[in-house]
């Protein structure tokens, strides 16, 4: 029970962050910690912020076009942010409820959260009386299974390609005590982040290695990671018959897995980071970082959504995402190099592969950036354009 208890008690410090880049620090050392000792560097003022979006004294909504819920191609629409961008105290706050009612933003993530804090209260009650999802995404493999378990249980975690156990990250998938303990503590934290959409996300690692055991070491990246989702999925049935989970196909899991099969109700999630943001998808020339050029990155989605179903399939973009423009360093922001040609156009892309569920990190756009660069009115066109979204 202690060390449960120190999971959640960690957790409540930490989000993950998926953003490992090879130009900048590592995500993984540059979690923020959002809990209620986390404000932003702004103060509150009972001033209030002069939105320069704000609603037409009309009362009509002008991205209205007459379909329903029903007929949007893009059935999730949403932003995964820190409770601190959140900023919900601050009147350089970004307007999430507005983002939700007006222009139809339906799925937020987030996480670090003080359940007990009254600002967070607050801002789930409007959320949800808005109509929008909430959920936790989070790179968790080193709390579900503890570090200091190592000295007892060596086999649990992986062997690297000296033929070493360590305990730095990840595990071994082919230890049938580590899949036990990890499916133990999944339960706890799956309590805890009680997403009403009933969707779970529990990531590898940030660019950790794997297991390079006798059983796993013919096994990519991606086969490990859905082992541990495989039992994952199972334990979080027990306690919500409705749970999916993410397989994060992403740094050294983005290609397919090609040995392991996945569960009932384990979804696809796609997240290009090393793509080149000054291209549009579609110029499948275009390189980013470490080689990646998006018709590797398309070849890659292809091949995954022969493995995965494409209608459950999500998008986990960086178009909106400050953290990974700014190098991960919260105290030299950038302004988002916002290209809404080029975000239309990905959708197009995307939809071509029967794509219906788009996020983007919006990590680092709170009352810091407000203060710095004016409100971010690029949330909303984002928004509108999954909203308004018509494939062809």
């Amino acid at each position: 029970m202690q060390r449960i208890l120190a999971i959640l008690a960690i957790f409540a410090l930490m989000t993950g962050a998926c953003g490992n880049h090879p130009a900048g620090p590592s995500a993984l050392a540059a979690w923020e910690k959002m809990g209620p000792s986390s404000e932003p560097s702004v103060e509150p003022s009972e001033e209030p912020f002069e939105d320069p979006s704000a609603e037409d004294p009309s009362g009509e909504d002008p991205s209205e076009d007459g379909r329903t819920e029903e007929n949007r191609w893009f059935k999730t629409r949403g932003v995964l942010v820190g409770w601190y961008d959140i900023g919900y105290s601050s009147h350089l706050t970004v307007d999430y409820p507005k983002l939700v009612r007006e222009h139809h933003l339906n799925t937020i993530s987030t996480g670090g959260v003080d359940k007990n804090n009254p600002d967070w209260k607050k801002f789930v009650a409007e959320i949800e009386e808005a109509g929008c999802k909430l959920e936790v995404q989070q790179h968790a493999m080193s709390f579900l299974l503890p570090r200091d378990l190592f000295d007892e249980h060596p086999e649990y975690f992986r062997m690297d390609k000296q033929g070493n156990r360590v305990n730095d990250v990840n595990g071994c998938p082919s230890s049938e005590g580590a899949l036990e303990e990890i499916a133990k503590n999944a339960k706890v934290l799956a309590a805890e982040n009680n997403p009403t959409n009933h969707r779970y996300y529990f990531w590898m690692d940030d660019g950790g290695d794997v297991c390079y055991c006798d059983k796993c070491k013919g096994l990519s990246p991606a086969d490990q990671a859905l082992m541990f989702e495989n039992r994952i999925i199972v334990a979080l049935k027990e306690i919500d018959p409705d749970a999916t989970l993410a397989h994060l196909a992403y740094n050294n899991t983005t290609n397919a897995p090609t040995k392991v099969k996945p569960a009932e109700d384990i979804f696809l999630e796609f997240a290009p980071i090393h793509r080149n943001y000054s291209h549009p998808l579609s110029e499948t020339w275009a390189e980013g970082n470490g080689g990646w050029t998006h018709a590797k990155y398309l070849k890659a989605l292809q091949e995954n959504l022969k493995v995965f179903p494409s209608e459950t399939a999500l998008v986990l973009e960086y178009w909106i995402d400050d953290s990974l423009f700014s190098g991960w360093k919260r105290d030299k922001l950038v302004a988002v190099p916002w290209n809404k040609e080029l975000f239309l156009d990905d959708l197009k892309t995307y939809a071509k592969y029967g794509i219906r569920h788009i996020t983007s990190f919006c990590v680092y756009v709170g009352p810091d950036y407000v203060k710095k660069f004016g409100y971010p009115t690029f949330m909303e066109e984002y928004a509108d354009g999954l909203w308004e979204f018509e494939k062809q």
